[in-house]
């Protein structure tokens, strides 16, 4: 398991360079985001230093919502799967707050190839916009050959993760690959035609902001029961379908029933869940809403106590169907 990291001062960015190239492609849309490069020498030290990072702030209408994607990272490394660290930050030369995030691969090492780009190619008339295809089938068949039949362990424990924290975007490109070429001795070289092999690797799993409750607003979670609370998870759904002819996508707790022969991946994250502390989930968030931010911007302890038992029920409902 990576280290965990709970900062304990909001990060300043206003000094932080600007990243021209890729910020152009990033224009503001519902949830505007920016690059930005750390300095050499950042005050934090589990900060990379001069590197990419991704500054994502809320929608309007949500002003809370980047703590979506940095307390989601929090539930990540609690359940030891694989996701970029997120931090909160501030702006103060723009007022602004957000999620930031570093790059989670280095330019010119490794390149990052999205589950869309193999979807576009292998599903006939792909809807790379909406993902209508965007299928378990398929994923596991492309998986497979190019990880192996080992791949299963890990993208099912991406699965357990986004019902965890009630993920409904992990679309066809917010999940993918990474790929590195490594050269190949010249004996190797000569017998294949070739100088590099591909090695490939799943991407960290990226871009978890659309979770753990965060369009709900407090006048409306606040005065729910136990039975609302039940009613709220069961309808919670992956964008993924199970084949590309499926017109429903799975839902969050009920997916599970797709691995029902396959006892070792099962146990595997029957484990993860049983190791997956919520009371230091508790211990987290109570140390996120102390974090000073602008009003309106804050995580409230509102939103925490909302998002703790939201995130206990849905792990009394897993472990239930990984029974």
């Amino acid at each position: 398991m990576k280290q965990q990291f709970v900062q304990k001062s909001i990060i300043e960015i206003a000094h932080w360079p600007e990243d021209a190239e890729f910020s152009a492609a990033y224009p503001e849309g519902a949830r505007p985001k920016r690059t930005v490069f750390s300095p050499g020498d950042p005050d934090e030290l589990f900060i990379l230093s001069d590197w990419r990072h991704m500054f994502k702030r809320s929608d309007k209408k949500y002003p809370e919502q980047y703590w979506a994607e940095i307390i989601a990272y929090q539930v990540a490394m609690l359940l030891s799967v694989n996701a970029p660290p997120c931090f909160a930050a501030i702006d103060s030369s723009r007022s602004q707050c957000g999620a930031l995030s570093p790059w989670f691969y280095e330019e010119g090492d490794e390149s990052f190839y999205s589950a869309g780009n193999f979807f576009h190619k292998w599903v006939p008339d792909f809807d790379r916009d909406k993902g209508t295809q965007h299928n378990i089938i398929d994923a596991d068949t492309f998986n497979n050959r190019v990880l192996g039949r080992n791949q299963i362990y890990e993208f099912w424990s991406m699965m357990l993760f986004d019902s965890l924290i009630g993920n409904t975007d992990r679309h066809q490109d917010n999940w993918g690959h990474l790929l590195k070429a490594v050269p190949l001795s010249k004996s190797v070289a000569r017998r294949r035609q070739e100088k590099f092999d591909v090695k490939w690797r799943f991407a960290p799993w990226f871009d978890n902001g659309t979770s753990l409750g965060h369009e709900l607003l407090p006048a409306k979670f606040t005065k729910w029961d136990d039975g609302a609370l039940d009613r709220y998870i069961l309808r919670g759904k992956h964008h993924l379908r199970y084949t590309r002819d499926s017109g429903e996508r799975i839902g969050h707790i009920n997916c599970f029933a797709l691995v029902e022969k396959k006892s070792d991946v099962k146990l595997l994250l029957s484990k993860k869940l049983k190791g997956f502390d919520i009371g230091r989930l508790a211990t987290i968030l109570d140390q996120l809403v102390a974090l000073p931010a602008p009003d309106g911007a804050n995580l409230t302890s509102e939103r925490a106590e909302f998002i703790l038992r939201l995130t206990r029920r849905r792990a009394e409902l897993l472990t239930e169907k990984l029974a």
